[in-house]
């Protein structure tokens, strides 16, 4: 019996598809929770700001991981600094009672995404052309 062997970009472009599908669904989710916001002020609003180390290296994975935050409504990377442990992202939650979960989801946003823009490590005892 023959099995489908999967090519290298099958990955990623399975991890890509489900990143759009759970992107889409936090979108959305966002935006029903400002939308009650607006209408119904003074309710929801509880701010905080936090830092997140980030395993993101290249100016791609920052800038793309960066992008999306902003775009989620109410939440924005505010600043980004570098050092020898690696990026460290700030950002800024309109509903973050709980800034430990704020920090997590954003860390689930990278993972998801660098599933999507790394290509996966070689399984072991092959070579790669």
């Amino acid at each position: 019996m023959t099995g489908r062997t999967r090519a290298p970009g099958d990955s990623r472009l399975l991890a890509s598809a489900h990143f759009l599908v759970w992107f889409t669904g936090e979108f959305f989710r966002a935006n029903a929770v400002v939308l009650r916001e607006v209408l119904t002020p003074g309710h929801g609003i509880d701010p905080a700001v936090i830092r997140v180390r980030l395993r993101s290296r290249s100016m791609v994975e920052i800038a793309t991981i960066m992008a999306l935050i902003s775009l989620t409504p109410g939440t924005l990377a505010l600043n980004l600094t570098t050092g020898s442990r690696g990026p460290l992202l700030t950002v800024h939650g309109m509903h973050a009672s709980d800034p430990e979960q704020l920090r997590a989801s954003v860390q689930e946003m990278e993972d998801r995404l660098l599933a999507c823009l790394r290509r996966p490590a070689p399984a072991e005892g092959r070579v790669d052309p």
